[in-house]
């Protein structure tokens, strides 16, 4: 296989040679969102933010010499091509309505090739879209003052040869000249240098053959690289001064350290939380290009800064710290249960902490409020954590980047707008149970449910965690009925008392009860001995208390 590659700038490929686009391939295609991208990349290097702009690289078959020019089929590279001329046009289009003629002259080379006989060629010809070489054409015959007195607009759907097929030049030229009709007259020239000046690998083969095999080998799909490796290599891309980058290498791994494996969900909590990525609603937009498109390679020492310091809270949630107690249970509690649907509303909430917006006593509060939520939710309301989903990510990136109390307040009122009404939650508590006796509640995932309900319940109650070896105390023995087995008939109690409890009838438990540590086994002695008790009463208390007061937030 026989072919040359060499590094090599637009401005060398656009000079002295004709390109050929054959019907056969594919018509241009590109939309507006890849004219955003060239563009904003090519002011990147016009505003000295980048020092040069790759495309990465163009195929291309030599067919020889045609009256002095060498000659080219594109193989590989037709949108990038077309693009950047349909660029030169609208940058010659601007020039000659500011009367910039010596600059327009200048810029003319790389659209237009003299042969031999003396003859203009184009030097890129699609032949599918004759309305490009048409639009050229009338740049270069029509007067400044017959252009001054057209829109961009009119002028550009008058070199339409056909519209269904052009549709994309024409909006392409339009897109461009309506940029650059905004910019002065030296970033113009600043825009057409980084714009000739941009590099690429030049692949030439010699036979058609060959071309297409480097095609198919350049295409072929390998292994992916990840969002973080892509984010890296952006950074340092576009990192000034250059100095900085071995410093900035550093920082990445002391990123990567700070996240051991977790790296992957943090940059998507990330982007989430700082770009409101899942709200984008494009399929393609990989979280990467999220973060890519929000800053364009502006200020990237300020995004590896703020990745940094998000990394540092994120580590938290992952390997949970003892310095904080309430992060530390509540961050376990959320790791043990794999939630990391608030990870992004966290992030925001610490973020908000840190620049002073958030008193400890607020943090503290939002976090129990989460740990609740979540278990009455999920828990107990046995609800889907996909129907969170967007009304976390909206607060996440609302706390994140427009804070205010009042939107803290409507975050908490939102997510408990997801909660079932009173009627069905009390439904879903009554479900909730523990025994032995009775198969429906002998499985450990239905024992683990009902012990984090009573834990949630005994901490609202006494305001401490319960740290301590207790088991589940059923009040009225489970063996006279399943319904014994149901939460209103339980509390936890110290494992010791609940032995000492077991065959006992109730009012002999009364004194054992009085004797825990815990608030809840205390507060049913103070609410019912002397009284009858019926345990269906009590699940229906307990869920009204939790629906109207264990979810106040505050």
């Amino acid at each position: 296989m026989a072919f040359e590659a060499k590094e090599k700038t637009i401005g060398k490929l656009l000079n002295d040679a004709i390109y050929c686009v054959p019907r056969n391939q594919r018509r241009y295609v590109w939309e507006q969102q890849n004219w955003i991208d060239i563009y904003d990349d090519i002011l990147l290097v016009a505003d000295n933010q980048a020092t040069s702009h790759f495309i990465g690289s163009i195929v291309l078959k030599d067919e020889g010499q045609e009256d002095g020019l060498s000659k080219y089929t594109i193989i590989d590279g037709q949108q990038r091509i077309l693009t950047l001329t349909i660029f030169l046009i609208a940058i010659m289009y601007t020039m000659k309505k500011r009367g910039l003629i010596d600059d327009f002259g200048g810029t003319q080379k790389h659209l237009l090739a003299t042969d031999n006989k003396s003859r203009s060629r184009e030097i890129v010809y699609p032949e599918h879209h004759l309305t490009l070489p048409k639009m050229l054409n009338a740049v270069l015959e029509v007067g400044q003052e017959e252009l001054m007195g057209k829109s961009i607009s009119v002028f550009a759907d008058l070199c339409s040869v056909s519209l269904s097929k052009d549709k994309n030049i024409i909006s392409a030229f339009k897109f461009f000249a309506e940029k650059l009709d905004g910019v002065n007259s030296e970033k113009l020239l600043q825009i057409r240098n980084a714009l000739i000046g941009i590099s690429y690998v030049d692949i030439i083969a010699t036979s058609e053959e060959d071309s297409y095999t480097i095609f198919e080998i350049l295409n072929a799909r390998g292994l992916d690289l990840e969002d973080h490796e892509l984010l890296k290599n952006y950074i340092l891309r576009y990192l000034q001064p250059i100095e900085r980058r071995d410093v900035a290498k550093r920082l990445w791994e002391e990123i990567e350290t700070n996240l051991i494996k977790g790296i992957q969900s943090f940059l998507r909590h990330y982007a989430i939380h700082k770009y409101n990525y899942n709200n984008q609603k494009k399929k393609d937009s990989s979280i990467y290009k999220s973060i890519q498109l929000a800053t364009k390679g502006r200020e990237v020492g300020r995004l590896l800064d703020d990745i940094r310091l998000k990394s540092s809270y994120y580590s938290k949630m992952l390997v949970p710290e003892q310095d904080n107690l309430v992060e530390y249970e509540i961050f376990s509690f959320f790791k043990s249960s794999r939630v990391e649907l608030f990870r992004p509303l966290i992030l925001s909430i610490m973020n908000q902490r840190a620049n002073g917006n958030i008193d400890e006593q607020t943090y503290v509060s939002i976090l129990e409020f989460l740990y609740r939520f979540f278990i009455c939710y999920k828990i107990i309301g046995e609800e889907g954590s996909n129907k969170l989903s967007d009304t976390v990510h909206k607060y996440a990136y609302l706390i994140e980047n427009e804070y205010s109390a009042d939107k803290l307040d409507e975050c908490v009122r939102s997510l408990k707008a997801k909660l079932p009404t009173l009627e069905l939650f009390t439904n879903s508590f009554k479900n909730v149970g523990y025994s032995n006796r009775w198969e429906i509640y002998q499985d450990p995932k239905v024992k683990e449910r009902c012990k984090l309900v009573l834990e949630l319940i005994e901490k609202y109650i006494s305001g401490r965690s319960v740290n301590m070896d207790v088991t589940i105390e059923h009040i009225l023995p489970d063996s006279e009925g399943v319904n014994n087995a149901q939460i209103g008939n339980l509390f936890l109690l110290e494992s010791n008392l609940n032995r000492r409890c077991a065959d006992k009838p109730i009012e002999e438990k009364y004194e054992i009860y009085n004797e825990s540590a815990l608030m809840c086994p205390r507060k049913f002695v103070e609410r019912y001995q002397g009284k009858e008790f019926i345990p269906a009463n009590r699940t229906k208390f307990l869920a009204e208390l939790i629906y109207n007061k264990v979810l106040n937030f505050g």
